[in-house]
């Protein structure tokens, strides 16, 4: 199909989906900058999208701007197997992603960082994270295949997925019940939906992080998620990525899409955010972020 007809039908597909007008559906659908070939579906079991999204929130909140090689949270592929979810981990980030989602109370923060009730199984190249309260789980590998690493607790640190590896804490109890009760959220679905979708498409998110190998991701509270990033793709540029590959699918469309300015959108009644700057913010000082970004892992 030509690079028109394409354009014509994603136009019409958002102005079906969202409550965009037919003129600021088809701007959009000119901006369409990748497509991605890779087939990975939503997961039809409510507790697997709670944990993902889960998951992915946390991990915006550890790692913020501290990124590498293009790898939004961490994350660099994403694919289905027999056993669910794979995720292929940045080789130079994957220890931290680890240590960042395996719940650990961490006295001198005076709470429970990580997923509340995270367990692992397996070692070496391959783990299953899953959940001590629900039958959901996924694997991690690095992309290179080289072995795992599990964390080893920092001083005041106890780790409760080491401690109690069948069972849950009081504290993650009274964690993970916040989470699913999360009173500010109007729709739980609906943010459990987007934010398993984050991790189940790095391929399109990871674009906000491509042109300097790091973005900045942030979460004001337990029902949103923001990716924040200069260069490269514009707002309605990955908007268009996005809708593209259905992210907004099962919304109503009044509650799809909506955008702030020519810089920002929110789907999911502002669940995500996308802001690109409208100029760089680094310049020639990118490489020295990223080697000063580097140099926080090696520590």
């Amino acid at each position: 199909m030509s690079r028109s007809g394409n354009v014509d039908r994603l136009a019409k597909k958002i102005r079906r989906q969202t409550s965009l007008k037919l003129p600021t559906a088809y701007r959009i659908a000119r901006q369409l900058s990748f497509y991605s070939a890779v087939a990975v579906t939503d997961s039809l079991e409510p507790q697997q999208r709670r944990l993902e999204a889960h998951m992915a929130h946390v991990l915006a909140a550890s790692f913020r701007d501290g990124q590498l090689n293009g790898a939004l949270l961490g994350v660099r592929e994403a694919r289905q197997d027999a056993q669910g979810l794979h995720l292929a981990l940045d080789p130079e980030m994957a220890d931290e992603v680890l240590r960042e989602l395996l719940p650990r109370f961490d006295h001198n923060y005076g709470g429970v960082r990580g997923v509340p009730g995270l367990r692992v199984r397996g070692d070496g190249k391959r783990l299953v994270l899953h959940d001590a309260l629900s039958s959901a789980q996924l694997t991690v590998t690095r992309l290179d295949n080289s072995a795992m690493c599990l964390p080893t607790a920092r001083a005041g640190e106890v780790l409760l997925w080491k401690r109690l590896p069948g069972g849950v804490s009081r504290d993650e109890r009274k964690e993970a019940d916040e989470w699913l009760d999360s009173k500010s959220i109007v729709d739980l679905d609906v943010r459990d939906a987007l934010l398993s979708r984050i991790l189940r498409h790095p391929d399109l998110v990871n674009r906000a992080a491509e042109p300097h190998g790091f973005a900045n991701c942030y979460v004001h509270h337990p029902g949103d998620l923001v990716i924040e990033w200069c260069c490269g793709d514009s707002a309605e540029a990955l908007c268009a990525n996005l809708l593209a590959k259905d992210f907004t699918e099962g919304l109503s469309p009044e509650r799809a899409v909506e955008l702030y300015s020519p810089y920002a959108a929110g789907f999911g009644d502002g669940t995500l955010i996308l802001r690109r700057h409208s100029s760089c913010q680094y310049g020639s000082h990118a490489a020295e972020v990223t080697e000063a970004i580097k140099k926080r892992y090696e520590s």
